[in-house]
């Protein structure tokens, strides 16, 4: 059974952001997956890119969340990125969410998909109990798309 408590957001970079972000770790599932929400919290529409679609078109590959732990040996933070091994290599257009005010995007991804950009390690399940869940609303690749563009985060719960 999933967490039942939602991670509540804490922007990193604006305390007036109009998105929050909330994740549970469901380790019920195999692979235990990370169910994560992108809301906006705004009373205007907004658009964020949340990764890209690959070259078939129908298959959305997320590249804007990581997670950030603290290395116990040394203090230091660890960042995890999520990598959709299938698609690792994989190149195409960006994939743009539009969000109505109030609206919420759904995400799920698989735990093990996070990988460590200093260990090559990918995130154990056990270990995500106080990790920062990253999303980085990037610019877009042309003008004429308006996108919210920032950094919200939120802190992760154990996995349940």
């Amino acid at each position: 059974m999933p967490a039942a408590a939602w991670a509540q957001s804490a922007p990193a970079k604006s305390a007036s952001a109009p998105l929050t972000l909330r994740a549970t770790c469901d380790a019920q599932r195999q692979p235990a997956m990370l169910h994560v929400q992108i809301a906006n919290t705004s009373d205007q529409p907004r658009a964020v890119i949340v990764g890209f679609n690959a070259a078939n078109g129908q298959t959305h590959v997320v590249d804007s969340i990581e997670i950030i732990g603290i290395r116990p040996a040394t203090g230091a933070n660890e960042q995890y990125v999520y990598v959709n091994p299938k698609y690792a290599l994989a190149k195409g257009p960006q994939w743009i969410v539009s969000l109505a005010p109030g609206a919420t995007h759904d995400i799920d991804l698989p735990v093990s998909d996070f990988t460590s950009s200093l260990t090559f390690f990918t995130l154990d399940p056990a270990a995500v109990g106080g990790t920062r869940l990253v999303f980085e609303g990037r610019p877009s690749a042309t003008k004429a798309t308006a996108v919210w563009t920032g950094t919200i985060e939120t802190v992760l719960e154990p996995c349940k």
